[in-house]
C-alpha cells in the first residue's frame, strides 16, 4: 500500500520537472506570430475559443469513436501548451510574477524529492525493525496451545526492556495479553488473523473487546507505524497485559480448549 503515495510523489515530481523546463525553454511565440497569418492581429476573445472548441469537438473524428477519451486528453494537452506559453510570455511583460512561479515550482520540486527520500529511508527503518519484531510470528513453540505461555511472552518483553529495545518489547506484550485471553476461553488464537479481527471475535464480550481496542491504539503505532515508544507507554502497556482479564459472561465465546 505504501507504493501508491510514493508514485504519486514521483508522479509530481516528473510534472514539476516539466514545468520547469517548459518555464525555462526559449519562447516560441513571437516567432510564430511573426509567421502566422494573424501577425499583428488581435488576441481572440474567450467566445471566439470556446466556439472554435466547439467547432473541432463536432468533427466526425471526434464523433461516435472508440478513442474518445485519447481525443480529450489531445484537447487538454493542446490547452496546457497554450498555457504555458502564456506564462512564458511574462518573462518579458512581467518578470517578477515570472520569477515567483519558478522559484515557487524549484521550491515544490525540491520539497517532493524530499519527501521521497525521506519516505524510503522511514521505510527501509520500519522494515528492518519490522524483521526483528516478526521474530515472535516465527517461533516454533507457538504452534502448540503449551508453547503459548503468556509468562514467556512477558519475560522476553522484559529482557527486551532491560537491554533498551522498548519497541521491540511490544509485539511480545501484544502476544502476552492474546495468550491470556486464549487461556481464559476468550477467543481462539489463530497466526492469520490481524489485531482487528481479534476484536471482532470478542465481540461478545465487550469488556475484553474495549481492553483489547485500548492496547492496540498504542501498541499499532509502534510496530506499524516505526514510531518511538515512551518508557510510560510500554509500562501502560504491560500493565493492561498483566492485569485481571474484565469479568466476562458465562460462555466460553469461540475459543478451542483442545491441544493443537
Amino acid at each position: 500500500m505504501r507504493a501508491l503515495p510514493r508514485f504519486g510523489a514521483l508522479l509530481a515530481a516528473a510534472l514539476a520537472v516539466a514545468g520547469l523546463v517548459a518555464l525555462l525553454a526559449p519562447s516560441p511565440l513571437p516567432a510564430r506570430a511573426a509567421e502566422g497569418p494573424l501577425a499583428g492581429g488581435p488576441a481572440p476573445t474567450p467566445r471566439e475559443v470556446v466556439g472554435k472548441l466547439v467547432e473541432i469537438l463536432a468533427r466526425p473524428e471526434f464523433e461516435g469513436s472508440d478513442e474518445e477519451e485519447e481525443g480529450l486528453l489531445l484537447v487538454l494537452a493542446n490547452l496546457l501548451s497554450d498555457l504555458v506559453d502564456r506564462v512564458k510570455e511574462m518573462r518579458r511583460s512581467d518578470p517578477v510574477i515570472y520569477g515567483t512561479l519558478v522559484a515557487w515550482l524549484a521550491l515544490s520540486l525540491l520539497a517532493i524529492l524530499g519527501h521521497v527520500a525521506w519516505t524510503v529511508w522511514r521505510g527501509g527503518v520500519a522494515g528492518r525493525a519490522g524483521g526483528r519484531r516478526g521474530d515472535g510470528a516465527l517461533d516454533p513453540a507457538l504452534a502448540t496451545r503449551a508453547g503459548r505461555d503468556p509468562d514467556r511472552m512477558l519475560a522476553r518483553a522484559d529482557a527486551e526492556a532491560a537491554a533498551g529495545r522498548i519497541a521491540e518489547a511490544i509485539p511480545w506484550l501484544y502476544l502476552a495479553l492474546l495468550f491470556r485471553l486464549e487461556r481464559a476461553g476468550r477467543l481462539a488464537f489463530d497466526p492469520a488473523r490481524t489485531g482487528l479481527e481479534y476484536a471482532d471475535a470478542l465481540a461478545p464480550r465487550p469488556g475484553d473487546r474495549r481492553l483489547w481496542l485500548r492496547f492496540l491504539r498504542l501498541h499499532d503505532p509502534v510496530v506499524f507505524g516505526a514510531r518511538p515508544c515512551a518508557a510510560g507507554t510500554l509500562e501502560e502497556m504491560r500493565g493492561m497485559a498483566t492485569a485481571p482479564l474484565p469479568a466476562g459472561d458465562a460462555a466460553e465465546g469461540e475459543a478451542t480448549r483442545g491441544a493443537a
